[in-house]
């Protein structure tokens, strides 16, 4: 896993070099359509990034995305009719069968379907033919995904970037990638002062409420620990109601628009006598924690890719600091049909 995390890098310059063309191609195709919606399909991990899609898409070229709704599909055999809209499925293996099954509902709807995977021999890539972009990530032996979650937003932000015909920094985010590597002796001791944790709360707002998703994801595969992954807005309207001294909380609370929010949620959650873990780039949300941990400056939409970063990281090292096996959780496989 941690191998497969430092190979992040070397995965966007891959991306970077063997897709940027094809993104281009699709880009404009976009931009002809003028979708009115686009529809994002995921699962697990993919869904996430998704969820970071509906937040690019929105804030940059005003297109909402929705999320499919599976059963709509292969249970109720009720699909949407999507009228001027596009469809894009995110999967690593390409061949989770409801992603799948909504791809090719789609294609027979004439609606113009999208697929990112990291296998080209999948049911996706052959269903999708030229309209499949390729993740470049290289075998991903770890059955918690990190390199492909971490190429899967990258290449949403490439084909938004491109749609703005706006240049993509690949230098702007290698050195946030190089900020977290540098603080990886940091990151493990503070992964070690939660290894008794049984329960976990993580909140991020805007751009990083999918990372709080990704980041609960990470700490249940890897560490078995009850983490749940809430917006900070919604966590005030009932859920916060189930803190105690024994359930940690982790916010990402960087500095840009959602700041001012953050600090309104971080105060409620220290008036409840709960642990509080804040990562930021902002001096006064870094006071307010019990522990903290200081993000580098960056634009809004690249805040999830340094802060994904930090969670993998940590998520690893927490399940080495539990004795575990963070390449090899029980019960769970590396493809998953369903």
């Amino acid at each position: 896993m941690i191998d497969e995390i430092h190979e992040t890098p070397n995965v966007m310059d891959r991306l970077v070099a063997n897709e940027s063309e094809k993104i281009k191609e699709i880009a404009s195709e976009l931009k002809r359509l003028s979708p009115s919606v686009i529809v994002a399909t995921g699962r697990g991990t993919s869904d996430n990034a998704c969820i970071y899609g509906q937040y690019l898409f929105g804030s940059e070229l005003s297109i909402p995305v929705a999320l499919a709704l599976g059963s709509l599909y292969t249970h109720y055999k009720r699909p949407p009719t999507l009228k001027n809209g596009v469809v894009i499925g995110i999967s690593q293996s390409g061949e989770t069968e409801d992603v799948c099954e909504i791809l090719k509902q789609s294609i027979e709807q004439k609606t113009f379907t999208i697929g990112i995977t990291n296998n080209l021999n999948s049911t996706m890539a052959k269903l999708l033919k030229e309209n499949t972009i390729f993740m470049n990530a290289g075998k991903e032996e770890s059955v918690a995904a990190t390199k492909t979650f971490n190429a899967s937003i990258t290449t949403i932000a490439m084909l938004v970037y491109s749609m703005k015909e706006k240049p993509f920094d690949v230098k702007e985010l290698k050195d946030i990638y190089d900020y977290i590597f540098k603080k990886e002796m940091e990151i493990e001791s503070i992964a070690q002062r939660y290894t008794f944790a049984k329960d976990i709360i993580v909140l991020g707002t805007g751009f990083n409420y999918s990372i709080a998703l990704e980041s609960a994801l990470k700490l249940k595969e890897t560490c078995y620990i009850s983490a749940q992954g809430l917006s900070s807005v919604d966590f005030v309207h009932g859920p916060m109601a189930i803190l105690d001294p024994n359930i940690p909380v982790i916010i990402f609370a960087p500095d840009d628009s959602t700041l001012d929010l953050s600090l309104k949620v971080i105060e409620k959650i220290k008036n409840t006598g709960s642990h509080i873990f804040v990562l930021s780039d902002n001096d006064k949300a870094l006071e307010k924690g019990d522990l903290s941990f200081k993000l580098k400056k960056t634009r809004k939409e690249f805040y999830p890719f340094e802060i994904v970063l930090f969670a993998q990281i940590f998520a690893y090292n927490l399940s080495i600091s539990k004795g575990l096996n963070p390449d090899l959780p029980r019960f769970l496989s590396k493809i998953s049909k369903v």
